[in-house]
């Protein structure tokens, strides 16, 4: 009789019992955006207005599905997408988890997706609804040298000289929240945009932050938003889900840096070995080099010590005047000792003559 072993199910992890949410988790940003759309459609309104100096007189939330087409080509599911009127198309990130060096790239590919998606197919340039892709940081950007306190960058097309605007049919926002609280404005000073931004960056269900509390106290929309993050709260799915997404991002951002120090540790490594074998070949060549002169100063040594004149050793040896001379020096004791000798023996040689 043969036994098949049922495979045992994985199951989803359950929240811990002290877990809370976070506007800053961009699946509960998410999902308090669009709970009440009414709250979606406030946020865009205001930091739409506050932020591009837009007159907004109507919000749609759009699908936050866009479908991307080809092999290997990289799926984008928006946070929070509207339509205004007059006719532009809006796209909110809530960004916590993501290495604040793939800002600029990811912010512009989100909008040329945006540009790129099938209703503007078959347009006519000149046709194509202008884009505005915002992301909201909850680290720090890299900030400008001369602008360290910059909380809200805004970028477009323009020309690097005279900075034209070439046009205005894509336009990146980039909002960092923890740095427009540190700006520690008075509650009375604060735009809209800000406000928002406090509220996102500071909520919790206590009420522990006081701006964020007064917020709840005193403005509608902020009390609507705290009443959703309650009931979210309260729902055991709901923040199952929210800890299994903030589980996978940080899953992910741990394998993106064991990958990039494997691959350092890696590089390094290949650096060390091509640095040896680079080291064994440069010291085989200098070696033979040292051979060669060390042959060429014996051999001019030897016709030194021949008698044969200066310009005949050169041109054999290849060595220059300065190392002839030096020769000479060093030889000149062992010269005068073979001239004394050859002397000697000439004389010898006449006397036996005689």
């Amino acid at each position: 009789m043969t036994l098949i072993k049922a495979k045992k199910q994985r199951s989803k992890p359950q929240a811990p019992s002290n877990y809370k949410l976070r506007c800053t988790n961009d699946f509960v940003f998410k999902s308090l955006m669009t709970y009440d759309p009414k709250i979606g459609k406030r946020l865009v309104k205001d930091l739409t207005e506050s932020i591009r100096d837009y007159v907004v007189d109507k919000v749609d939330l759009t699908s936050t599905e866009l479908l991307t087409e080809g092999f290997q080509a990289k799926d984008i599911r928006l946070d929070i997408c509207a339509r205004l009127t007059p006719d532009r198309l809006i796209d909110f990130e809530m960004q916590c988890g993501s290495n604040k060096m793939e800002i600029p790239n990811r912010s512009a590919y989100y909008a040329a997706t945006l540009v790129n998606r099938p209703d503007n197919k078959g347009l006519a340039y000149t046709a194509l609804t202008p884009v505005d892709q915002l992301f909201l940081l909850d680290f720090d950007f890299p900030a400008k040298a001369d602008q360290p306190e910059k909380a809200i960058h805004v970028y477009q097309l323009a020309e690097i000289l005279d900075h034209d605007i070439l046009t205005n049919l894509i336009t990146v926002v980039i909002i960092e929240m923890k740095k427009i609280i540190q700006m520690n404005h008075s509650y009375e000073e604060l735009s809209r945009a800000e406000k928002w931004c406090w509220f996102l960056e500071r909520y919790d269900e206590e009420h522990s932050d006081s701006v964020a509390a007064r917020l709840v106290e005193e403005d509608e929309i902020f009390k609507e938003a705290d009443s959703v993050m309650k009931r979210m709260s309260s729902d055991p799915a709901m923040r199952d889900a929210a800890f299994e997404h903030n589980r996978r991002m940080m899953d992910m951002a741990q394998l993106r840096y064991e990958g990039k120090r494997e691959g350092l540790a890696e590089g390094i490594e290949k650096g060390i070995k091509q640095g040896i074998e680079q080291g064994i070949e440069r010291g085989i060549e200098k070696g033979i080099e040292q051979g060669i002169e060390k042959q060429r100063l014996e051999t001019a040594r030897e016709m030194l010590r021949n008698h044969c004149n200066d310009q005949l050793i050169q041109l054999c040896t290849k060595i220059s005047l300065q190392q002839l001379e030096q020769l000479k020096i060093e030889e000149r004791p062992k010269l005068n000792q073979a001239m004394t000798e050859s002397q000697f023996q000439s004389a010898d040689n006449t006397i036996a003559g005689e």
